[in-house]
């Protein structure tokens, strides 16, 4: 940390290295169609903003220079969640079940505002014969 750098009640130190609370805490403020699925989420959530771009950005020019041609940005979450009861994960999936596609709305942050998104969902998987590991599950939802 900077000698000049204050620490707010979002911010601390520890063994020499400097944290933020705001971004890690609110990310896991997610809601899909409207219902909020923030109670199951664990601190491995995470939000990728990326770029989709033409030839994956290996255009070159006559030169051999690469050229970048991007033609979107796109949203990924990566939620995790704590161990769930049986019930709780049919909870947590209930709108991920539905159908393929899904509104999202999360704490975006890049902006330090909220957003809301369409996605897919990635793959799923469950490991319901696993009584003795403690896990809990992991889930893509991925911007169309």
């Amino acid at each position: 940390m900077e000698e000049n750098q204050t620490l707010s009640p979002e911010s601390f130190t520890s063994r020499g290295n400097y944290y933020s609370r705001i971004a890690s805490g609110q990310t896991l403020e997610v809601s899909i169609n409207g219902k909020s699925i923030s109670k199951y989420l664990a601190p491995g959530t995470s939000v990728g903003w990326y770029d989709v771009s033409i030839d994956s950005g290996r255009s070159t020019n006559a030169n051999g220079k690469m050229i970048l041609n991007v033609v979107s940005t796109k949203y990924r979450l990566d939620l995790a969640t704590n161990h769930l009861t049986s019930s709780e994960f049919i909870d947590f999936f209930s709108e991920i079940i539905k159908k393929p596609t899904m509104t999202i709305t999360f704490y975006n942050p890049f902006t330090g505002g909220t957003k809301t998104i369409n996605a897919y969902r990635g793959d799923r998987t469950a490991s319901p014969y696993m009584p003795n590991i403690l896990s809990g599950t992991q889930i893509a939802l991925i911007e169309l």
